[in-house]
């Protein structure tokens, strides 16, 4: 079968190409084929940008700890592309194979996407044969399998079910059934891995950073993730930090159960990091302060949450497909977090690169030229910090229920919700800090515009894009409030005496969707609000010529 599918995509590739070549042979133009022709504008969408990051302040055995570190990303990356869809590879294999400028472009798309499906508009595939849009189960499952099947066989099967539900397996026929293979077992890539996290740990200076790498490596290898988290959160004194492995389930959008395979390597920025010890401070604050019930809040958000800032040197997988990733609240499992915390940590040369090349021109199209005034870099990455610190607000488990987290009660609704929740407590929290006198009421204005501004960045990641799907639940609500409004010439104008009240009253909604693990409700609000209407649509058209995100090429990872 994969010998098949393999030559079957690359003739496909071959006959775009050949397409080409014909046009051009009769005197026509070969990048004016239709197909062609949307992938140049699409490419267009992603501003091509180097991310480089001062090291002349690491010694040797640090440069040669980061190389070790690429290394293993870089076979996370293979990993990723094998989960990514089934037919992936041999679709980006099929165009490497060819030089014409036509195969370069789609092959260029390819890459950005980690699939011939477009991840931003609805997962469309764009080049080859198979499947009109990218597999919700991405390659986690059998090609052929539906949601149906899965479940039925499941309830029959009960014996099977943790194995068949767990985040670390991929899911195979098995005969007439299925059966779950570990991913230690199915990637080949990992032994490789694990090694080049060993041969890491050996040029760490630091302790902590030493025992965290050697038990990442033994977790790369068993699929038990907890002690290498746990150790994880216990970093102190290092300048250097990696996340790797399966983090993510945004990938399985069938059942939002299998993680995807991700690598970011960074280097810390200390000055900026001791700015945000404020947020830090108020995490417990911000814990009693949400809108839900007395009963449901905790009696503290965790004691050993840590907030940082630090530079990308390489971003691998999950990280890198697509919209690019500018913060990240990890680890995800809720027994860590519920004991530790959480680490929130901001990606200051991504964020600074969005903000200048996206958020900046966004503004000065859609909003109303009184407010463009308003949007600054300082708000735009605050709020993307107390994003991440709301991402560890409200419960990891349903309430009354210690066994049922709230990433399972909401199958492949969570990322979506929890996005949703993160954002909204983000623009809450700013109430807080306004009481206590921490911010003033400008720095309350400029970060209510500036998120307004980065609302209509995020939503052109698509409906389908978890971040894109929460962003239009936020923007729906609001401007079914009034909080937003729309001008005739199309510009949108604040209500910032309503805004607030709107906002806390979503994430109310949010948390308490989440804290009862109502799947049902999760998908009404997500049904009501979280979906494209021609307004929207408009206002998206209107930014044409501005990029979605970037295409990023990590320059200093490359000379290294």
């Amino acid at each position: 079968m994969r010998i098949k599918a393999t030559l079957f995509i690359i003739a496909a590739a071959i006959v775009i190409s050949g397409c080409g070549k014909q046009q051009q042979e009769e005197g026509g133009d070969m990048t004016t084929t239709p197909d062609h022709a949307l992938v140049k504008e699409r490419l267009a969408m992603f501003a091509d940008t180097d991310i480089g990051v001062d090291l002349t302040h690491l010694d040797d055995n640090q440069i040669e700890l980061i190389r070790r570190l690429i290394e293993a990303g870089r076979l996370v990356n293979d990993v990723f592309w094998m989960q990514s869809s089934h037919d992936a590879i041999a679709v980006r294999d099929s165009l490497q194979a060819l030089e014409d400028a036509v195969s370069q472009d789609f092959l260029k798309y390819v890459m950005i996407n980690y699939a011939p499906y477009d991840r931003i508009f609805e997962g469309e595939r764009f080049v080859g044969e198979g499947p009109d849009h990218k597999p919700a189960g991405a390659a986690f499952y059998p090609a052929d399998m539906t949601r149906e099947e899965f479940e039925q066989y499941v309830a029959a099967h009960p014996e099977q079910k943790e194995a068949l539900e767990n985040q670390y397996t991929v899911v195979v026929r098995d005969g007439e059934g299925f059966r779950a293979v570990p991913y230690h077992e199915y990637y080949p890539q990992t032994a490789a891995i694990a090694e080049a996290l060993k041969e890491a740990a050996q040029y760490a200076d630091n302790p902590s950073l030493k025992k965290y790498l050697q038990l990442r490596a033994e977790a790369i290898l068993t699929d038990d993730y907890y002690a290498s988290d746990m150790a994880w959160m216990d970093l102190e004194g290092n300048d250097i930090d990696v996340v790797v492995g399966p983090i993510e389930n945004y990938e399985d959008g069938l059942f939002n159960y299998r993680t995807a395979h991700e690598c970011a390597v960074m280097v810390k920025d200390p000055e900026a990091t001791a700015e945000l010890q404020m947020f830090k401070e108020h995490i417990d604050a911000f814990e009693q302060a949400l809108p839900i019930k007395e009963e449901y809040k905790r009696g503290t958000a965790g004691s050993g949450n840590v907030l940082e800032v630090v530079n990308i040197v390489y971003f691998g997988g999950d990280y890198q497909a697509g919209v690019k990733t500018i913060a990240a609240s990890l680890p995800n499992d809720p027994r860590v977090t519920q004991e530790k915390g959480g680490k929130k940590q901001m990606y200051k040369n991504m964020m600074e690169a969005k903000f200048d090349k996206i958020v900046v021109p966004i503004a000065g199209r859609i909003l109303e030229p009184g407010l463009q005034e308003f949007v600054k870099r300082k708000s735009f990455t605050s709020f993307v910090t107390l994003h991440e610190v709301s991402h560890t607000l409200g419960r990891g488990y349903v309430f009354g229920d210690d066994e049922l987290s709230v990433r399972r009660a909401m199958k492949e609704r969570y990322s979506a919700i929890e996005e949703t929740k993160a954002d909204i407590l983000a623009l809450h929290n700013n109430r807080l800090l306004l009481e206590e006198g921490i911010i003033t009421e400008a720095d309350l204005k400029n970060t209510i515009v500036t998120y307004v501004a980065g609302l209509f960045r995020s939503l052109r990641f698509g409906a389908e894009e978890a971040h894109g799907q929460a962003n239009l639940v936020q923007l729906n609500w609001l401007r079914e409030r009034e909080a937003i409004t729309q001008n005739e010439n199309g510009t949108y104008a604040i209500d910032f005496e309503k805004f607030m009240d709107a906002a806390t009253a979503l994430a109310h909604e949010v948390l308490t969707i989440e804290i009862e693990g109502s799947y049902t409700a999760a998908g009404v609000l997500l049904d009501r609000y979280g979906v494209m209407n021609p307004e929207i649509e408009a206002a998206i058209e209107a930014l044409k010529g501005i990029p979605r995100d970037l295409n990023t090429r990590y320059v200093t990872a490359e000379r290294l």
